[in-house]
């Protein structure tokens, strides 16, 4: 990162330290914290790194994965402006995961001790944070749950919402905020890239999508909940 940004100058509405934060643990994370610049693909952190801190991207997304027994990356969440990264790992030594730019990111670091204290001395930070835990595992289990018993249809159409919800798209042309391959989009449905393709391809002639390249317009939101209507993941 070019510039240094104070979190009391900092645009991300959405960030979690932000919005629950008490204003004297604000200035001293704002002095605590070290800011990093990720170009798209590059590493936060590996599964098996030791574990140091809590991560807070101010701005991008990133993707939570796993290699499955495959050698295959399987996405287990994905993450963006305002989010926090390594939260699950708090109380063990080592990450699990392997946390990867998708585009261009600024992420925020704080140190364990810092946060750590931050919980402790405010209840209200703790309360929003156990919030968002329960959120995430709900979130988490309904998706593992329903992935089961999906379709290959149903499984790339709620990709899409997944993406549209966690990203969002370009409010005037409906664009997703971000380029993905087939093979991006298969980690994400659990599926094959061919498997994706042909859906994609289906999704075009029903004019739910348009696809320019890596650029995927969402033509048809409704009809693309429609497709996974009887799955409740919220």
């Amino acid at each position: 990162m070019k510039q240094r940004i104070e979190c009391h100058n900092c645009n991300s509405l959405k960030c979690f330290v932000k919005q629950y934060c008490p204003e004297e643990y604000l200035e001293k994370i704002s002095n605590s914290k070290n800011q990093n610049f990720y170009k798209k693909g590059d590493s936060i952190f590996r599964e098996g790194n030791t574990m140091l801190g809590i991560h807070f991207i101010q701005r991008g997304v990133v993707k939570v994965v796993t290699p499955n027994l495959n050698g295959r990356e399987q996405v287990v969440r994905l993450a963006n402006d305002g989010n926090i990264l390594g939260h699950r790992v708090l109380g063990n030594d080592k990450y699990y995961f392997n946390a990867i730019a998708m585009m261009d990111s600024n992420i925020c670091f704080l140190e364990t001790s810092i946060f750590e204290e931050t919980c402790m001395n405010s209840p209200s930070f703790a309360y929003h944070l156990i919030l968002f835990y329960a959120l995430e595992l709900r979130r988490t289990e309904l998706r593992v749950k329903y992935h089961a018993q999906m379709n290959i249809r149903e499984k790339v159409a709620e990709a899409f919402v997944y993406l549209n919800e966690t990203i969002g798209t370009n409010p005037k042309t409906k664009t997703l905020n971000i380029e993905l391959s087939r093979q991006e989009i298969a980690d994400i449905a659990g599926t094959t890239p061919e498997q994706v393709s042909r859906q994609l391809s289906d999704f075009e002639d029903e004019k739910l999508i348009f696809r320019n390249k890596r650029e995927i317009q969402i033509l048809n939101e409704r009809g693309i909940k429609n497709i996974v209507r009887d799955y409740k993941i919220e």
